[in-house]
């Protein structure tokens, strides 16, 4: 990944990367020496291989993908049981760690004896979920004798002889009090309250038969509930002690399954590597279903970068001497894979892009052109100097120290930049820290118009740079007059409406010439019939109101910033009273300027990245970002917990 890392930095900045078609013809034998040494390329794409040929057919892994699928779902499972019982600190970000090409395949040596850890995790949860059923039975039955714990007679002499009827039960509390009060069940029954749980007792009934109907009635009408006990040779008190005793036993195997599964928790770093080592093989099955094959050749097709044909063919090539590589250009109208190629400086900031859809393969990658308005949107939003001086030095450092993840990485670089634009920009308006310490060259809260003038010459340039980009592809295209007719109509339009409240003048013939070109040509495309053109154009036409609405748009830099530079300001008071209580106040006071400013930093740096990505996506993008590309996913190794170290190539 390394090595592809360091060729695609040869493509420049600003660009969608030129991608080829690849086709390779290889022999049968090679094909999983290929496979994987494409995989460790990373830069090839592929897709169903078309062949002519009826000496091929379509390459099958049916037999051994739902085998290795199963391993790998068993793997995860392993995995999941075992983390919980990991120690080892995780660093905050940090990066997943690298293995080399020696270590994964000494995993994949040692992967009998890692199924065999799994199967001995897979035996012990069966047993831990048998453990689970008994206790669970073992509740039940207590919680069912509970209430008749102090019920004298053993439960296997709860039952009716010639002459007599036994019944236990619930009735209502009222309903006991009224019998016992009334002795309502009448003399030859005997009631007695074993125990009572809310509106409900619980009762033991000895009756004579022959008042078994009336009691039987009786019972009824008081909405009486019958209760079978298991027929036991003991008390309700001895069979719930023995209960508690089989919990224990069992709670107690539990532990030791527990214990036993800790114990494995050594090879917890293991399995992780060879989960991802089988995904990285089942990825290569799943490619190989692409493929074309006869009884001794397979054929295989995909899409290569352009500068990175001759590198893939030098590699392939010492796998497999006697493979045969084609490169060529995608058909006309063929839209190939895309990926986002810039230079270092600008590369934190694709994120902003693919945030939103990548660029069509023929389109533009509006990176780098977007990056300066990004930053500088993020810093006039956040607006204070000190908030961007923590973190223009914090970013680094914590890159430094966590060794975060790439796209971890970037972000913090992102916010690195930001952190300096912000830095400028709260110098601008004298805020560091909420406090005004140095003349102010831009004060917006006493006097917010020139602010709010900046913002909005901010944003024309904003959207006039989109517009720019727009005639750009026009001309690249070999469309000019779409340029003139589309874009620079425009140009003259907006910026001669500006003019005219200071060279009248010139503004008015600009203004004038702009909208001529717009009535005139802006429907060319969807009539030849001139009075239908003539009312599409003043339909355009009508779109220089948007142009006032995006313009307004940007006052959100101006508010934006002004709420960070109130809140600071309050922060600042309240430390101010509470630092007034002597020592502790001071203590109290400081701890209220870091917490305080610490959230006023946090809630506007997100507020402002959110707020800046929507200027790009909403404003500047409309104008003239063709979206829709596809992205470039070639085979490769997963990377879930580790990633495998490319072997250097001689």
């Amino acid at each position: 990944m390394m090595r592809r890392n360091a060729f695609l930095k040869g493509f420049g900045t600003m660009a969608i990367v030129e991608m080829k078609h690849v086709d390779m013809l290889a022999l049968e034998k090679d094909r999983h020496a290929l496979l994987t040494e494409i995989q460790k390329l990373a830069c090839i794409q592929l897709y169903p291989a078309d062949s002519e040929s009826t000496a091929f057919s379509r390459a099958t892994t049916e037999q051994e993908l739902p085998a290795l699928e199963e391993q790998i779902t068993r793997v995860a499972w392993a995995i999941g049981k075992l983390h919980r019982f990991d120690t080892a600190k995780k660093p905050f970000m940090g990066d997943i760690p690298t293995i080399t090409e020696a270590q994964a395949r000494a995993v994949m040596e040692r992967r009998p004896g890692l199924f065999a850890v799994v199967e001995k995790l897979e035996t012990m949860e069966r047993e831990a979920g048998e453990l689970r059923g008994q206790a669970a039975r073992a509740d039940a039955a207590q919680e069912l004798l509970a209430p008749w714990r102090t019920l004298a007679p053993r439960l296997d002499e709860l039952h009716a002889t010639r002459t007599t009827v036994t019944m236990l039960g619930t009735v209502p509390k009222t309903s006991l009090e009224q019998w016992q009060t009334e002795n309502v069940l009448g003399d030859l029954c005997e009631i007695t309250q074993i125990s009572t749980e809310r509106e409900l007792a619980y009762v033991y009934l000895l009756m004579h038969r022959s008042c078994q109907e009336k009691v039987a009635r009786q019972l009824k009408e008081a909405n009486f509930m019958a209760v079978t006990l298991p027929a036991l040779p003991q008390t309700a008190a001895e069979q719930i002690s023995e209960l508690e005793a089989e919990k224990a036993k069992l709670a107690e195997k539990q532990k030791e399954l527990i214990d036993a599964t800790a114990a494995l928790s050594g090879e917890l770093a293991p399995l992780q590597q060879l989960f991802d080592l089988l995904n990285a093989h089942q990825a290569r099955l799943a490619a190989a279903r692409s493929f074309s094959q006869s009884e001794r050749t397979f054929f295989m097709q995909g899409w290569i970068p352009a500068l990175l044909t001759d590198h893939a063919e030098k590699r392939l090539k010492k796998v497999s001497p006697t493979v045969a590589l084609e490169f060529y250009d995608p058909a006309e109208g063929e839209e190939p894979p895309v990926i986002l190629q810039n230079a270092p400086m600008v590369k934190p900031f694709e994120s902003v892009v693919t945030g939103f859809s990548l660029p069509s393969p023929y389109g533009i990658d509006p990176t780098a052109v977007m990056m300066p308005f990004f930053i500088n949107f993020m810093g006039m939003m956040i607006s204070d100097a000190g908030y961007g001086l923590m973190m223009a030095i914090l970013m680094p450092l914590l890159i430094k120290i966590l060794k975060p993840a790439p796209s971890g990485r970037k972000m913090l670089w992102l916010l690195a930049a930001g952190g300096i634009a912000t830095t400028f920009w709260g110098a601008m308006y004298n805020s560091w820290f909420g406090y005004a310490p140095l003349p102010s060259l831009l004060d917006p809260m006493n006097n917010a118009l020139p602010v709010m003038g900046l913002c909005i010459g901010l944003g024309a340039i904003h959207l006039f740079t989109g517009l720019g980009l727009a005639a750009y592809l026009n001309i690249r295209r070999g469309h000019p007059l779409d340029a003139v007719a589309d874009q620079l109509s425009w140009f003259l339009l907006i910026i001669g409406l500006a003019l005219l409240a200071v060279v009248p003048s010139v503004g008015k013939w600009m203004a004038i010439t702009g909208a001529a070109i717009i009535v005139v040509f802006a429907g060319r495309a969807k009539s030849k019939n001139p009075i239908k053109r003539l009312i599409s154009g003043l339909g355009a036409l009508y779109g220089v109101t948007s142009w006032l609405s995006d313009l307004l748009s940007y006052i959100r830099l101006f508010g934006m910033g002004l709420a960070t530079g109130v809140i600071g300001m309050v922060i600042n008071i309240l430390v101010g009273i509470v630092s007034g209580f002597g020592p502790v106040g001071i203590v109290a006071g400081v701890l209220v300027f870091i917490a305080g400013h610490l959230f006023n930093a946090g809630i506007n740096i997100f507020g402002a990245y959110v707020h800046s990505c929507r200027l790009q996506y909403i404003e500047f993008f409309g104008k003239f970002y063709e979206d829709g590309g596809k992205p470039f996913l070639p085979l490769s190794r997963t990377a879930r917990y580790v990633r495998v170290e490319d072997a250097p190539q001689a």
